[in-house]
């Protein structure tokens, strides 16, 4: 026994160091990548005067990742490149990475963040077909063997670390106390060192064949007689539902685009993974030749679903992308209908390309987004007689609910996802609390039949700055902590409960001050409503009686809110609240 556990070492060893042999860049970046976000979590995440940063620093190293995993690829397939052309290989992705640091990735919101994962999906996808591009079979069996061992390095993965965690519990509660952050560490390190080494010490080398021969079982069994029969029974279910549509004459809405979207698109990877399969088994070869046309009258039932909700509220980021994302499945069907022998790489080649163009050019979603929502803000305001000569004017009648929802609803877009100043008409330096006295109405938020929506106020650069040397005690609240905060010292007792959101100043258990914070959160949500980022200024607020004085510096107020004005739910807000006593 202790012979093969030796044995099973000294291979995962090998295979480890055969890892950072040949993917010496890869596993260096996604290392520093790891030891970034630990210093992270022993400086505190919360901590905003470094945490962004440290977050950029790590999500760009982590980009760094499949671009040097495509240039070591790639050389493979080149061992006679010359040495200069290696050099600039090498050079480009490093000068790319911090091009994009400074340039592309300024903060966390909707642009920056969907724009990396879609940067991340192009270059991954680049990395799996370039051993096999351009006329090389099987590409297939190839993404197999590196779904394969995904699979195997997460077991490995969570194995580990259940290990290792299952020490350090029993050193903390038998030995020497061990600081609870040391588990996110072992995760980190686990997550961020071995599993990349050990996935990437399973990636086949450039000159191995690959075949049907080496489909792997366990993924055979899966895909055959789990994946296809409840991918059959979803299809029979959405039919069903089409000819629902057929009969009563109603369109569905938005959630319909979505579901029909993702059954697509899993139903595009298993037809693309159980094609190697279509000979040798005959369930496999029915399934292949009926899926791809039964899912064209899904597809357009989609499309005219989403071409509805595009036709009565515009063009989003989000529209866009079902929209692409149908036309990438609509594409790819039609093309392995119509092809006797399809080159599914081809499938991955145009889903690499589209995923960069998606969020990239003028084309891109951001684009047509702002254009498209532009071009209704101006339709409404036309409608209403409210655009002279190119400038917003209060109109002779109010508009109606729909059309104010409507303004206030684009308004709350560019706020959120863009910039007020991409907004063509609006006075120059709009703000959104300025509603009232530009368009003669004020913000109005929440959709036609009551719909919640989502709101939430954020501190402009997540930095506090505030004097606070005459204050005696200070009490963080954060997201997901326990309900209860106390501070007990002497005669003092502070407790704020995150359940009832209410703030108590007691002395020698006379209660000197009773707050409830739900309500100030709401009065700043009141003001500001529709905005997205506050200044501390607006995230402040102070008051005092003969007792005592207390700081609220709130760093977020989120929550839900429907048409009617009580219909309020608001998350227990994170904040920072000092305490002075005057006597």
């Amino acid at each position: 026994m202790l012979i093969k556990a030796a044995a099973l070492g000294k291979n995962l060893v090998e295979r480890l160091a055969t890892s950072l042999k040949r993917f010496p860049e890869a596993v260096a970046l996604a290392a520093c990548a790891a030891l970034t976000l630990i210093l992270m979590n022993h400086l505190g995440f919360h901590r905003h005067d470094y945490t962004e940063t440290l977050t950029r620093i790590s999500m760009v190293l982590a980009l760094g990742i499949p671009l040097y995993l495509c240039a070591r690829v790639f050389l493979e397939r080149r061992p006679g490149t010359a040495k200069k052309i290696k050099v600039a290989i090498y050079a480009l992705p490093a000068a790319g990475l911090l091009l994009y640091y400074l340039y592309l990735l300024p903060d966390f919101e909707m642009v920056p963040v969907s724009r990396y994962i879609a940067f991340n999906l192009s270059f991954y996808c680049i990395f799996s077909f370039i051993p096999y591009f351009y006329k090389r079979e099987n590409y297939e069996c190839y993404i197999m063997s590196l779904l394969k061992q995904i699979l195997t390095t997460l077991v490995y993965a969570v194995v580990l670390f259940a290990g290792l965690a299952a020490m350090l519990f029993t050193v903390d509660k038998l030995l020497v106390g061990i600081p609870e952050k040391l588990y996110f560490d072992v995760w980190l390190l686990v997550a961020g060192v071995f599993s990349p080494a050990f996935f990437l010490s399973g990636v086949p080398p450039a000159e191995q064949e690959l075949g049907p021969e080496d489909y792997p079982k366990v993924l055979r069994v899966l895909f055959l007689y789990i994946v296809m029969p409840i991918i059959s029974a979803y299809t029979i279910i959405l039919y069903l539902y089409f000819a629902k549509i057929l009969i009563t004459r109603q369109w569905p809405g938005g959630l319909v685009s979505h579901l029909v979207l993702w059954y697509s698109l899993i139903s595009t990877f298993v037809v693309f993974l159980v094609y190697p399969l279509r000979s040798a088994v005959q369930w496999a070869g029915v399934f292949l030749a009926a899926l791809p046309k039964l899912m064209l009258p899904l597809l357009v039932m989609m499309f005219v679903s989403m071409g509805i909700r595009i036709n009565s509220y515009g063009v989003t980021e989000n529209r866009y992308l079902v929209i692409l994302g149908g036309l990438w499945v609509l594409g790819y069907m039609v093309y392995f209908i119509l092809c006797r022998k399809p080159r599914n790489i081809v499938a991955v080649i145009s889903l690499a390309a589209i995923a960069a163009l998606a969020v990239a050019g003028p084309w891109s979603c951001y684009s047509v987004s702002k254009m498209s929502q532009n071009n209704r803000f101006e339709r409404i305001l036309q409608r209403n007689g409210m655009l002279e000569d190119g400038e917003i004017v209060k109109p002779s009648a109010e508009p109606n609910a729909e059309d104010r929802r409507e303004i206030s609803s684009i308004l709350s877009y560019f706020e959120r996802f863009h910039d007020l100043k991409d907004l063509r008409h609006l006075p120059p330096d709009f703000r959104i609390n300025q509603m009232e006295s530009v368009f003669g109405f004020g913000f109005e938020y929440g959709f036609s039949g009551g719909s919640p929506q989502y709101f939430g106020h954020y501190l402009e650069g997540g930095r506090v700055s505030a004097d606070i040397s005459g204050y005696d005690y200070f009490v963080a609240v954060n997201y997901g902590e326990p309900s209860g905060y106390s501070i007990l010292q002497g005669d003092i007792a502070i407790a704020y409960d995150s359940g009832t959101m209410g703030l108590q100043v007691a002395k020698r258990g006379q209660v000197l001050y009773r707050r409830s914070v739900e309500d100030i959160a709401l009065a700043i949500h009141e003001e500001y409503r529709g905005r997205d980022s506050l200044s501390q200024e607006e995230m402040t607020f102070s008051e005092d009686n003969e007792e005592v004085r207390v700081l609220y510096i709130f760093r977020r107020i989120s929550g839900s809110e429907g048409d009617a004005a009580p219909d309020i739910s608001l998350e227990p807000p994170e904040l920072y609240i000092f305490v002075k006593l005057l006597k």
